[in-house]
């Protein structure tokens, strides 16, 4: 059995990486049998030094798209085996947006921008004095640091939020009426973007980003959608 390696919970999702959501939700939607293993302590256990990675027979596989691609090869491509050449070009190209572009939108809403208080209770609440008053700079230093690095930490606030209000719209526009971005069913593609929205709808977070992305009708209904179906228990 596949054991994945994760944050854990999260107000009401099953992690608060999107990445990790993704495996999470992908292993669901692919009928792929796993355990879950959580705590940031197992970053260091990583391959790449990161959550999420998975042991599948005494091998270590990190990163999510590796994790996929990993899981199409051995247990078959369940979820994207009906779709065309043209339908995967599309798919690859929305991920990658999720992945390289509204991902660090997310961060930046959560540990610099209006989120923080939240992120900063959920992640170092229950941490002893002194390292709750610690620790948390320190982290959020680091995050700054990685944004700026990125790039999108050199942008106002009022230039992230347009930046990911466009990648949002984005998926709203191509999902429009249908249940699924593709086909009559989730793909890859379904797996990925709940994974991404789901973090900016379901939380209890007040903050600009978060709003913006309930606005948008039909991306509420599809993550209810997915979550109805993947995470009903």
């Amino acid at each position: 059995m596949i054991t994945l390696y994760n944050f854990g919970p999260f107000q009401g999702l099953a992690d608060p990486s999107p990445f990790c959501l993704k495996i999470d939700c992908y292993m669901r939607a692919a009928g792929i049998e796993f355990e879950t293993k959580s705590g940031a302590n197992y970053i260091g256990k990583s391959p790449k030094h990161k959550l999420p990675y998975i042991e599948d027979d005494g091998k270590a596989i990190g990163d999510s798209s590796f994790i996929i691609e990993h899981c199409k090869e051995k247990y078959g491509d369940i979820l994207d085996k009906d779709l065309n050449a043209e339908q995967k070009a599309i798919a690859r190209a929305f991920i990658k947006m999720l992945d390289e572009n509204l991902y660090w939108c997310i961060v930046h809403s959560r540990w610099i921008g209006a989120g923080w208080p939240t992120v900063k209770e959920e992640f170092f609440g229950k941490m002893p004095l002194p390292l709750r008053m610690i620790i948390p700079a320190i982290a959020q230093k680091g995050v700054r640091k990685s944004l700026y690095q990125h790039g999108i930490g050199r942008h106002s606030e009022e230039d992230i939020l347009d930046i990911a209000s466009k990648d949002i719209k984005a998926l709203s526009d191509y999902l429009g009426t249908k249940d699924y971005f593709l086909i009559n069913k989730p793909t890859t593609l379904d797996v990925c973007a709940f994974a991404f929205l789901a973090e900016m709808i379901v939380p209890e977070m007040k903050c600009d980003l978060n709003e913006v992305a309930k606005s948008f009708d039909n991306l509420v209904a599809f993550v209810n959608r997915m979550k109805t179906q993947f995470y009903s228990d």
